[in-house]
């Protein structure tokens, strides 16, 4: 086998390789440099080899101790010491002496002051503590009346205790349990709690920080009646009775408590006031004295401690060294000096003597150095040094390079031979090979090789040598040895992370490519990218990346990619361009690489074609109407106002109302319905295009806008004309109807478009209400709204009150004349408006949703009406009641007409429900299901106004009718109208046929009943039966049961 190893070969992509291959080629510069040094250090390693190895034997290189010196020049040193002994001895017990002596008055000083303050300290508490006392009755005399006004009064006897002595600040007066009775002067760290009192009524509190911008110190009496006083003694007393202290210019003087807080010093104000330091434990009555650097000015003294007084207080006193031992210094430096000449001659003249023999100890210090660094080198670097004997084949090799080997590590000579049994079996030849050809050629010698250890571990080892001359004669090889298994792993990792990334890269499902940095030319491609846009291998390899993004996207594609700052835009969306021309969006996610010497990024490109399609779609359809596909009347207004935002100009509104539309589907089908709104709807586009914007407003309205007002006419006209031509579909055409309104918005209005829009729905609305095609939005419409609105608030007032009225219109059996049923009629008397006609009130409540809880309030008076008209034996009469269409598709007016007749105790029977054929026709399915209830329950139902409206005769087949009601303009002068007259038998006949009973309305004259008799009409009503009047009046009215 070949045992050098060949440089892993490059890959074409990788960023890790880089970092992989620069930390190997840093490994072997790095071996290279060892080799060097070893080479050029290689006589001095044999030197520090054979020095270590007579170290260890006793050898030559071991040193002696012996002296150059001649035994005259040593009598003299012996002598010349001996003297300066004798004299350095006296003079520094002199000395010493002196300094003693002056410690020891200055610690007696420092003792005298700290009594002498002590004793100022406990006057001072004492005094104090007699002051608390005389107050006590008058604290609790105060504390006894609740702390109120009173004759025990605290306050004046404060303000003399504090007069007569100043150092107190306040006194405060406290419950046993900690309450406040009195207090004076806030401060920042009020009492948690008061201290106990055991066996002392009197004590020290702990320094306080706050109040009047000092430290204060609380004092603390228990009064008789277990009441406290507090007094708080300013520090500022304690630290003038520091003022004046014989204690020199470096001294210092302390007050502290027990604890070692400092509560007063000299000279610092309250610098390092409630500081802690350290004290000596005294007890009460006890001094101490001690030699001490003190921790708030780094100065050293002999300090004195003091507690000699019955209050928990030390005081310290400290003299400064410095000052004590001024004079000693300057005695004992002119002592020195002489110390000094005396011996640095005599050192002088023993220098010269040892000399030499500081030379001889220094050489071998060097030498031994050396070896220790080489040794420590090798060992830091797994690295050894050997020399080969040529001619006996023996290695001289240091402990590092025998360790690598598995021999003892230390330094020995081992045959060759030796060397060769514990290389790799695979390796052994090819390296002898190269080996012998070094040295018969003279040249130098590499290898990289295996070695097995006597444990079985395998490692791998890079030998290096070179042929040197010895001074003697002859040559020998030398060189260096290192241990590389960790650079041989490392590349081996290389090799593996190369064929990961590589397996990575080609075979990732999502398009994966490099890119120059410089050029955007394609650098690498995976089989994704070729798959997903077409290109083959080379032809991307000869592409750049704007070869496949749109021409309009190029300079946004330049920028972005020259900025190479590590990372894209990753929430960015680009259009992507294939190579059949077809386009494709994509997500992409890049980074900044290093790709063979150049900067380049890596792109992976996210193809997110349909989540766009999809969000555009969604976007659609959150601002348009699907089934049409125009715009929704809230997308229209944004857009409108976006658009005045940028320019105020004026425009107008055109809001078309259809008409009737809503019993085109019941009629037509449904299918048939929504083709003929398309068909609109796409008329209306064409037209509003040239204009502006176009909404749909469900289920039958249209905004157009017209940007340029100048042309709401023509854009009116033209919606005219498009309403004008009927919808052809399957089997017919119909026409439809509709109402404009139209509102303007003059240049500089304010007004957003929704309120234009509002505007044009009112003019819309008259439009419908007055029958013309065209209303212009005025300001009188606004007023008619709010008119409108305020009906509707007062009829749901009316309603909530119960202040409307039911009256009841007699209906007639023709046959016999008696009165057989009535009519429910409501009827309304505002306080507002007076008398409002059912035909006003009405359809605002079925505009406004009142039209249900107003049916259910006429459900239930009907039924009060025909519980009386039974209790006055008239309960043959049925009660009609008018059912809106609205109340109809609601449901539930069986459920409800059920319960209130059997909270009255009626049944069914006892009432007729009357829709009308547009009720049928508006919601078929839900007005078929209502009826079956009704018919369910017993209950009459009757088709009101039949005739008048766009029915089918489906729904009289079908529907659970039992009665028609003729239409009063059918019945009118019916006796001599021969159209009314051909209808209404048209009609009876039609009833008859399908066993329906016929009802006929508005029967005024006696010549309509007389022909409505003959032509065998069931039932009739009108002003010539009765008119609509109270219960009690059509009660007044029936003959007696």
């Amino acid at each position: 086998m070949e045992p050098t190893i060949k440089p892993p070969r490059c890959m074409p992509l990788s960023w890790s390789t880089v970092v992989f291959r620069r930390t190997q080629e840093r490994g072997l510069h790095a071996d290279r440099a060892h080799s060097q040094l070893a080479s050029r250090h290689h006589e001095a390693s044999l030197r520090v080899m054979d020095l270590s190895r007579k170290r260890q034997t006793g050898g030559a290189f071991e040193p002696r101790g012996e002296s150059t010196m001649d035994p005259g020049g040593r009598s003299w040193r012996r002598l010349g010491v001996a003297l300066g002994l004798v004299l350095s001895v006296a003079v520094v017990a002199a000395i010493y002496h002196d300094r003693t002596t002056r410690i020891e008055a200055a610690e007696r000083r420092a003792l005298g002051v700290a009594k002498g303050i002590d004793r100022l300290l406990f006057y001072e508490i004492r005094n104090l503590e007699r002051a608390l006392r005389g107050m006590a009755s008058v604290a609790d005399g105060f504390a006894a009346q609740g702390g109120a006004a009173g004759p025990w009064d605290i306050a004046s006897e404060i303000r003399g205790v504090i007069g007569r002595n100043s150092e107190i600040q306040d006194i405060d007066l406290y419950a046993r349990d900690g309450t406040p009775i009195r207090v004076g002067v806030s401060i920042d760290t009020a009492p948690a709690s008061l201290p106990r009192f055991e066996d002392r009524d009197f004590l020290v509190g702990d320094l306080q920080s706050g109040g009047r911008g000092e430290p204060v110190l609380p004092l603390y009496l228990l009064t008789p009646e277990h009441h406290v006083l507090a007094a708080r003694l300013r520090t500022s007393e304690l630290s003038r009775m520091l003022e004046g202290a014989d204690i020199g210019t470096w001294g210092s003087a302390v007050i502290l408590d027990e604890g070692g807080r400092i509560l007063a010093r000299t000279g610092n104000s309250h610098r390092f006031t409630g500081r802690v330091v350290d004290v000596p434990s005294l007890g009460r009555g006890g001094t101490a004295q001690a030699t001490l650097i003190s921790p708030l000015d780094g100065v050293k003294r002999r300090a004195s401690f003091t507690s000699t007084s019955q209050y928990p207080f030390i005081v310290a006193v400290g003299i400064a060294e410095r000052e004590v031992l001024a004079a000693w210094w300057n005695y004992s430096g002119a002592v020195a000096l002489f110390l000094l000449v005396y011996w640095t001659g005599f050192f002088y003249y023993t220098y010269a003597l040892e000399r030499t023999e500081r030379a001889r100890v220094a050489t071998q210090a060097e030498l031994l150095r050396h070896a220790d660094w080489l040794s420590k080198a090798q060992d830091a670097s797994h690295a050894g040094v050997w020399a080969l004997d040529i001619e006996r084949e023996l290695v001289r090799a240091t402990a590092q390079a025998a360790s690598l080997f598995g021999f003892a590590p230390r330094d020995a000579v081992i045959p060759l031979e030796d060397f060769f049994s514990r290389m790799h079996e695979d390796d052994r030849h090819p390296v002898q090979v190269q080996l012998s050809d070094a040295l018969a050629d003279q040249r130098s010698f590499r290898s990289e090789y295996r070695v097995v250890l006597p444990t079985g571990e395998t490692r791998w080892i890079e030998a290096a040598g070179a042929m040197v001359g010895l001074n003697e004669g002859g040559q020998l090889m030398t060189g260096t040895i290192v241990d590389i298994t960790e650079r041989r792993e490392a590349s081996a990792q290389v090799e593996r992370a190369e064929r990961q990334f590589r397996e990575l890269f080609d075979r990732n499902p999502l398009p994966f490519w490099v890119f120059d940095g410089s050029t955007l030319r394609f650098l690498a491609v995976n089989q994704a990218a070729v798959d997903r846009y077409g290109f083959t291998t080379e032809e991307f390899l000869a592409m750049s990346i704007l070869d496949i993004r749109p021409e309009q996207e190029r300079a946004d594609v330049i920028d972005d990619a020259m900025r190479l700052n590590g990372r894209g835009d990753p929430g960015r969306v680009w259009v992507h361009r294939r190579k059949d021309g077809s386009t494709l969006f994509v997500r992409v996610y890049s980074s900044d690489i290093v790709f063979d010497g150049r900067t380049a990024r890596l792109v992976l490109a996210e193809d997110v074609t349909e989540r766009v399609e999809h969000e555009r779609l969604l976007a659609w359809r959150a601002t348009h109407e699907e089934s049409i596909g125009l715009l929704k009347l809230s997308a229209l207004t944004a857009e409108v106002d976006a658009w005045r935002a940028q320019q105020a100009a004026a425009f107008a509104v055109v809001y078309v109302q259809l008409r009737d539309l809503e019993i085109v589907a019941p009629t037509l089908g449904r299918r048939l319905g929504l083709t003929l709104l398309t068909d609109i709807a796409d008329r209306l586009a064409r037209i509003g295009a040239a204009h502006g914007p176009v909404a749909y407003v469900p289920s039958d309205a249209f905004v157009l806008v017209a940007k340029d007002a100048a042309q709401a006419g023509i854009l009116c006209a033209a919606i005219a004309h498009a309403l004008s031509l009927p919808v052809e579909f399957e089997g017919g055409s119909y026409r439809v109807d509709g109402s404009l309104g139209v509102a303007h918005a003059a240049t500089g209005d304010p007004s957003p478009a929704e309120q234009v829009v509002d505007h044009a729905a009112l003019a819309a609305l008259e439009s419908r209400a007055t029958g013309q095609k065209e209303v212009a939005y005025s300001e009188g419409m606004a007023e008619i709204a709010a008119h409108r609105l305020a009906m509707v608030e007062g009829l749901r007032a009316a309603i909530a009150a119960g202040t409307l009225d039911l009256h009841l219109q007699p209906i007639v059996d023709i046959a016999s004349g008696k009165v057989v049923a009535a009519e429910a009629l409501l009827r309304w008397h505002s306080p507002r408006w007076g008398h409002v006609s059912p035909a006003t009130f009405v359809p605002l409540a079925e505009e406004s949703g009142l039209i249900v809880p107003l049916g259910c309030w006429v459900i239930e008076q009907a039924a009060r009406a025909r519980a009386q008209l039974r209790a006055q034996g008239h309960g043959d009469i049925a009660v009609a009641i008018n059912v809106s269409a609205q109340q109809l598709s609601a449901g539930g007016v069986a459920e409800w007409l059920t319960r209130v007749a059997g909270e009255h105790g009626l049944d069914g029977r006892g009432f007729h429900v009357e829709i009308t054929e547009t009720a049928m026709m508006r919601s078929p399915e839900e007005v078929r299901r209502s009826l079956e209830a009704l018919r369910d329950a017993d209950v009459c139902i009757s088709v009101d106004d039949f005739g008048t409206g766009f029915s089918s005769m489906t729904y009289l087949r079908e529907l659970p009718l039992d009665y028609l009601k003729l239409d009063r303009s059918f019945v009118r002068n019916v006796h001599c109208d021969q159209r009314n007259a051909a209808i209404c038998r048209a009609l009876i006949e039609l009833a008859h046929g399908i066993g329906l009973k016929v009802i006929a309305e508005g029967v005024e004259v006696e010549s309509e009943f007389h022909w409505l008799q003959q032509h065998g009409c069931d039932q009739a009503q009108g002003y010539l039966l009765g008119r609509p009047a109270p219960l009690d009046t059509l009660m007044g009215r029936l003959p007696s049961a």
